[in-house]
């Protein structure tokens, strides 16, 4: 590791020494910028859809009068409303024992 014009011998080989202890410092690999996009665009996505979903299943329990349930009341309501005939989405029929079940819930 020494070559003609080193003037110290002694010295260059202490510096040599010491230097060989630490390791080299490896590049980190940088992230591309269409794989930052694409995840924004899934994090967007999924929050927006989960917004969605929840104003539907609150908007069809207002609809049959359990605006003061909970959250698993509300989500019954809509898999109910939605696993019937299309037209008919926003009134299920036939709910009033949960509509009756959480009416004591709800303070106004």
């Amino acid at each position: 590791m020494t070559n003609d014009l080193d003037l110290d011998l002694q010295l260059k080989q202490a510096f040599d020494d010491r230097l060989g202890r630490f390791d080299v410092a490896t590049r980190r690999r940088r992230s591309r910028p269409w794989r930052v996009l694409a995840v924004g665009i899934a994090a967007a996505s999924l929050t927006l859809g989960g917004a969605a979903f929840a104003a539907d299943v609150n908007t069809i329990a207002a609809a049959n009068g359990a605006e003061c349930a909970h959250v698993f009341a509300k989500v019954q309501l809509w898999v109910q409303s939605h696993a019937g005939d299309s037209t008919a989405r926003h009134q299920v029929s036939g709910e009033h024992h949960l509509i009756i079940a959480t009416e004591g819930a709800c303070q106004h």
